[in-house]
This record gives C-alpha cells, structure tokens and sequence, in this order.
C-alpha cells in the first residue's frame, strides 16, 4: 500500500473545506471555525490546516482579516474593483494570456447565461451596459473602463459557475488592468474609440450585440441567429494589432530609457 504523504494529508484537507463552502456548509460572510477547532475536527496538525486555508485564499474563496479570523467570500467579490492605483503598465504577454483567458471563459459564459433563458438575472449586465453607455456619451474614460470591467465580469457571474468566478478572481487585477490600459489606448492615443464603443445601439456595437442577445434568452421557438464566438471576439480582436504594436513600441521606449 502507498503510503499516505504530507502533499495528500494538504490536499484531502483542502478538498473538504471546499466541499463545505461548495455546498453551503459555511455560507458567504461567515467565519470559518478556527485552526484549533479545525485541527480537532479533522485530526490533523496545525500546518496542515494553514496549508489549506492558504490555497483558499489564493482562489478567493475565503479571506484572513488578521485578528479576527477567516471569512468565507461571496462569489460576488469579484465585482468588486481592485485598487486602480496599484494597476501598473499591461505586457505584451499579459495582454494575450488575458485575451485567450476571456475567450475560453467568456464565450462559454454568455452561452450558460444565454441558456439560462428568461431565468437569468441580468440585473448587474444591465446596469453596467448603460453605464457604459452614459459614461461614453461624457468621454470619461475612468468610469467607461469601470462599467467595461463590469459588464464583461457580470455575465461571468450571472451563468452560476462558481469556478469561472473564481478563475477570474485570482485574476482579478490584471483582468482589470487590461480594461483599462485598452481603453485608454482607444480613447487617448488611438483619437477614435472603435465600433464597439458606438454610442448608438447600431449594430456595429458589440457590447449592443452581446447584451441584446442575453436579453433575449434561449427560446425553443427561434433558433439562434448569431454566432456567440465571433461576437466575443471582437471584443479580444478588435484593435488587437494596434494595441500590440503599441506595446511593443512602449515596451522600447522603456528598454531605451533604462538603458541611458
């Protein structure tokens, strides 16, 4: 028989405190019981125990307020936005990692939500949209890229999958840096915010498109006219070379810069 090392002790550990937040055990806002309940109830040592609680709160499930204990997170958290002034300048490589990151989960995302028929609640999608909408109509960047960030992480939190929530909250700064750093390039240096950020509902608008359909929902009675993945694209798509040559050319200055 294998014997039973400390990686598994950590990981069965682990394992079952997710299965208790995954299935309401402790529910969101509530403190997880202490180590040294912990360590009783499981029969395991302390470290073991700090080892776990450490993968939860690399995965946003759970976070420790020092003093006073470890609190479960409502999926919801993500929503809420990092400090901005933290956000430093987007890579090259952090803009294609984020770029394929929100076309695996992004697409498969408005499809749940999409599915979820006049059940789903767009309530978040919505209120995002038409602050898109106002904060474009005044040219105020900052509060386009906050309702940008929002809408985007809001269809990802309306299709009810707990682990796309999550992947997109350990992520969650460079998720929004990426918001912030294309905007800006589309509306400072670029001069002419692109077909996606219309200010009319044509549809040459994307955000349009993509709200329109969730608004919509799955009805057996029509089939589905547009194809999701080409919407979501032009969100990934749209500028992409512009920006990219513009990240190179930032990332020179810099090199060049560093070098005098």
């Amino acid at each position: 028989m294998e014997p039973v090392n400390r990686q598994k002790i950590d990981d069965i550990v682990y394992n079952k405190l997710l299965g208790n937040i995954r299935e309401g055990v402790w529910k969101s806002g509530e403190r997880l019981p202490s180590e040294p309940m912990l360590c009783e109830i499981l029969k395991v040592s302390r470290n073991t125990i700090r080892s776990a609680i450490q993968k939860l709160n690399a995965v946003g499930l759970v976070e420790t307020r020092h003093g006073k204990g470890t609190y479960i997170l409502n999926p919801q958290q993500i929503g809420v936005l990092p400090d901005v002034d933290v956000v430093l300048d987007i890579t090259e490589k952090e803009f294609n990692e984020i770029n394929d990151l929100r076309e695996a989960i992004e697409t498969k995302a408005a499809r749940m939500v999409f599915e979820q028929g006049k059940n789903a609640d767009l309530r978040a999608i919505s209120e995002a949209y038409y602050g898109m909408k106002e904060a474009l109509k005044n040219r105020d960047i900052d509060e386009y890229t906050r309702q940008d960030y929002m809408f985007h992480v809001s269809i990802i939190i309306a299709s009810n999958n707990d682990l796309f929530t999550q992947i997109v909250n350990i992520f969650k700064n460079l998720y929004f840096k990426y918001f912030k750093e294309l905007n800006k390039f589309m509306f400072e240096i670029e001069g002419n915010p692109s077909a996606q950020l219309a200010t009319s509902e044509s549809p040459a608008d994307s955000h349009t498109i993509l709200f329109q359909y969730l608004k919509q929902g799955k009805d057996p009675a029509k089939q589905d006219e547009i194809k999701l993945e080409d919407v979501v694209k032009t969100f990934t798509s749209g500028n992409k070379a512009n920006f990219l040559a513009y990240l190179r050319r930032r990332a020179l200055v810099n090199k060049n810069s560093n070098q005098l």
